[in-house]
């Protein structure tokens, strides 16, 4: 791999951003002359933006009219051209369909219209990059493979199995993703080769360690109250900590193991961060002191990586054929700075981390 100090001055657009990383990432590549921005969608969560700074945001529609709808959809063509004219490499985050144009797609009577994207068409005709990243196992291959994993034990905690992820529309994205892109790299999970795309395994998640750091001052207006209880923090993306009745991080197993440490006398209370942006996050991730990423899929995301670099002890499952790939694919690490665990011995793990202040301690200074 060139190193980027190496590259000559580009140009780059981040559309749609992976929370803190594509941030991280474009203020690099400005620091060595690229011109390097990030584009949102009108409808993108506000709290998930980790900075206004440099964030590009298409028309806003005014009126619900037709002539409305008809204005706004020729604006946003001509602002879409614009990004394509302006940046050579584009690099789409979950989805590289994002773009809608005036025939933007060709439907197929029976199936998912997909066959053709006037942006993708255009962006290949006249050389521009397409660097895909996936955000989920829907995006690195079929439900049909994924769910094979634990004897279909993460699709059955998956509230998306039935419902936006099925393989006829997972193929057609897979069909657009094969003709447009030509790179797609890997978020940080490590799935098992993709059957449906040549993924580089590119370690994506990036982190700052200069504003990520254990000795993070946290202003007053963020400060918890004070406690004499160890903060286990551990969170979904909604209050309930599930969706459609399931939960993929293995949420029930962690709340009960908590719960019973705490009517056995352990000082333990539950962190749940909910509703606070991005740019806020790490302020609330430094108070805790112990963090369960999640017990079932098999690797971490972006709160482990975080909170690694705060200098926690991060709890994880992590899948040991997962483990293995990485080993083999970067031969430079000899273990993981994580805390083991799964939906059975959460308690017993957990109860360690609490008992034992020197293991608790130690783990934190690895995980940094």
């Amino acid at each position: 791999m060139v190193s980027l100090k190496y590259m000559k001055p580009d140009s780059i657009v981040f559309i749609s951003p992976d929370y803190h990383c594509s941030f991280i990432y474009r203020d690099q590549f400005r620091l060595m002359g690229w011109k390097a921005d990030i584009y949102v969608n009108c409808g993108h969560p506000e709290k998930l933006l980790y900075s206004e700074d440099g964030v590009l945001r298409g028309p806003k529609r005014k009126g619900n009219n037709f002539f409305s709808k008809v204005w706004h959809r020729l604006k946003t063509t001509v602002y879409y051209l614009t990004i394509l004219y302006r940046y050579r490499i584009h690099f789409f985050y979950d989805s590289i369909d994002q773009f809608r144009m005036f025939v933007d797609k060709w439907p197929l009577k029976g199936k998912e219209p997909m066959s053709f994207r006037l942006y993708l068409c255009l962006a290949k005709m006249f050389g521009r990059k397409i660097v895909m990243l996936p955000s989920g196992c829907r995006g690195n291959d079929l439900r049909a493979n994924v769910s094979k994993l634990d004897k279909g034990n993460v699709c059955g905690n998956c509230g998306y199995a039935n419902g936006a992820c099925n393989d006829e529309k997972n193929m057609a994205q897979f069909d657009v993703i094969r003709r447009y892109a030509d790179l797609v790299v890997r978020m940080g999970d490590y799935w098992e080769p993709s059957e449906q795309l040549e993924i580089q395994n590119t370690k994506w998640k990036v982190i700052d360690l200069e504003l990520w750091h254990p000795q993070l001052k946290v202003p007053d207006q963020h400060l918890l109250p004070p406690t004499n209880n160890h903060r286990i923090l551990h969170s979904f993306f909604d209050k309930d900590r599930s969706h459609d009745g399931k939960n993929i991080k293995g949420s029930p197993c962690i709340l009960d193991a908590i719960e019973r440490l705490k009517k056995e006398g352990y000082p333990v209370e539950y962190m749940y961060l909910n509703d606070i942006s991005s740019c806020n996050m790490r302020f609330y991730q430094a108070q805790a002191d112990i963090v369960v990423e999640q017990l079932i899929s098999g690797w971490w995301g972006s709160t482990g990586v975080e909170t690694l670099a705060l200098g926690k002890p991060v709890v994880c499952y992590l899948r040991p054929s997962w483990k293995k790939f990485f080993f083999d694919t970067y031969p430079e690490y000899s273990k993981l700075p994580i805390v083991e665990a799964n939906t059975k011995n959460i308690y017993e793990v957990l109860k360690e981390l609490v008992e034992n202040k020197e293991y608790r301690e130690q783990n934190g200074r690895e995980s940094r």
